[in-house]
């Protein structure tokens, strides 16, 4: 591994621990209920959805997020996505999507408070961080969500925000997101 890709991911874990630590404090800290999917799958529920800013791993993520709204009726899942993918997908009945711009976000990486606004405007049941790597956007946002069920791909970085957590033991991306979302259908 070159210096500058070691000091490029040691400035993201510093990043991301700022904002998990950040995040934890501003998290209220009543008990999580227990995770009831039959119930969660059966009535209309909005699902937040943090996509990741890497192309191939959105390509990766919207490919399994299309396929699991084909199995399951009645959620609707909003997108986080940067304002470069905003025409990746279309927006439908089901998927819609929320592009967030540079300006949108402090230190380029943390949302900026009418970010979380719109956000928790949506009031999602399940807010689910598809970034393969933690951010302070993807953690910020997961976290103060609002959502009851918070579920990710297991990490270092942010686990406490998290009350899903799901570590399949692939080194490969798109392999963590087939479990990720096998688990929930």
């Amino acid at each position: 591994m070159s210096a500058r890709t070691k000091l490029k991911t040691f400035m993201r874990n510093t990043w991301a621990r700022i904002a998990a630590f950040l995040v934890m404090r501003r998290m209220q800290y009543a008990s999580d209920s227990p995770l009831d999917f039959n119930r969660l799958m059966e009535q209309p529920e909005d699902w937040l959805l943090v996509m990741p800013a890497e192309a191939n791993a959105f390509d990766l993520a919207i490919r399994n997020c299309k396929d699991f709204l084909s199995r399951i009726e009645g959620v609707r899942m909003h997108l986080l996505v940067p304002y470069e993918f905003r025409y990746w997908e279309k927006t439908t009945a089901i998927l819609k999507v929320y592009p967030y711009e540079r300006h949108d976000l402090v230190l380029g990486r943390f949302p900026r408070q009418e970010l979380m606004q719109r956000i928790a405007k949506l009031k999602p049941a399940v807010a689910l961080d598809l970034c393969p790597y933690p951010t302070p956007l993807s953690l910020t946002a997961s976290g103060l969500s609002g959502a009851r069920v918070r579920g990710s791909l297991s990490r270092k970085q942010g686990d406490g925000i998290f009350n899903l957590l799901i570590k399949s033991g692939a080194g490969n991306i798109e392999d963590r997101y087939n479990a990720l979302f096998s688990y929930l259908s």
